[in-house]
């Protein structure tokens, strides 16, 4: 695995046989993103007021930072300007946007030493993006809104790219989680896991913690073991992601080696494509 940084745009042909050889790729320079981050920190100063994001945690009750973070967050979502300047970035970084299909643009926040953590706001652990969706030529992007350190970034587990590891794969099932997750009382945590999960212990003798400016992207291969480090600054950690697939990746079976994903289901119709809106089938 290398991390290579690039200053200019690449195909997607030349994308694929990078991610999908292991590499991690970091674009380094993008106006749009750079336009992304300044109305994100702008949409956060809305919630937060004159408090600094990164150390609101630290003055904020956890209910009351809690609140914060969800409303910034439903309001990111629910912003089609800002997923449109990610499409924006997509391009900038040589992406066909007629061929891609995008699942969904998330802001998304871990909190130091879990205090103040709640759903969908706290680190996520060892996965594989492929075990939920099963599409194998799936990418991820990836991107700090503020500056990262070894203590608030994401985590890379090069020596499982080949090496398998056992997972929830085989019994983890979408629809079991939706069910859940509609009887789950608002606040509260829902029992069954969003995604399959490792049952075994993860190596971390040879990981490897990405370090990136902000307004700089991070590409990868959604197969790749990752995890978000836990946080054990004193700084909450934001970030944004996107997760794609490229049709002709799909339709040619250009993609990652599956190690051990026992899943069976591809999830296609998560996928919407990013000029028309059209649902993958």
């Amino acid at each position: 695995m290398k991390i290579i940084h690039l200053d200019k745009p690449i195909c997607d042909k030349q994308r694929a046989e990078l991610l999908f050889s292991s590499h991690l790729l970091i674009y380094t320079h993008s106006q749009s993103m750079i336009e992304l981050l300044e109305l994100t920190k702008v949409l956060l100063a809305k919630y937060f007021g004159k408090l600094d994001p990164v150390h609101a945690q630290q003055t904020l009750t956890k209910e009351q930072f809690l609140n914060a973070v969800s409303q910034a967050q439903l309001a990111f979502q629910q912003s089609n300007h800002m997923r449109q300047l990610f499409f924006n970035v997509l391009s900038e970084c040589g992406v066909s946007l007629s061929q891609c299909y995008y699942d969904h643009f998330p802001l998304r926040v871990v909190p130091f030493k879990q205090q103040h953590a709640g759903i969908q706001r706290s680190a996520i652990g060892h996965h594989r993006d492929t075990w939920g969706s099963n599409i194998h030529c799936q990418q991820n992007w990836w991107a700090p809104i503020f500056n990262l350190t070894e203590e608030r970034t994401i985590a890379f587990y090069p020596d499982y790219w080949e090496k398998p590891i056992a997972n929830t794969t085989k019994t983890w099932c979408f629809e079991q989680y939706k069910k859940s997750r509609s009887l789950t009382k608002s606040g509260q945590n829902n029992i069954y896991p969003s995604a399959p999960v490792t049952t075994a212990k993860v190596d971390e003798n040879n990981i490897v913690k990405v370090l990136l400016q902000p307004g700089e992207i991070l590409n990868f291969s959604s197969a790749h073991l990752h995890a978000s480090v836990p946080n054990s600054s004193n700084k909450t950690r934001y970030s944004i992601e996107m997760r794609t697939l490229n049709t002709a990746d799909l339709r040619r079976k250009i993609q990652a080696p599956n190690v051990d994903n026992e899943g069976q289901k591809p999830m296609y119709s998560w996928f919407k494509n990013v000029i028309t809106n059209n649902i993958l089938t």
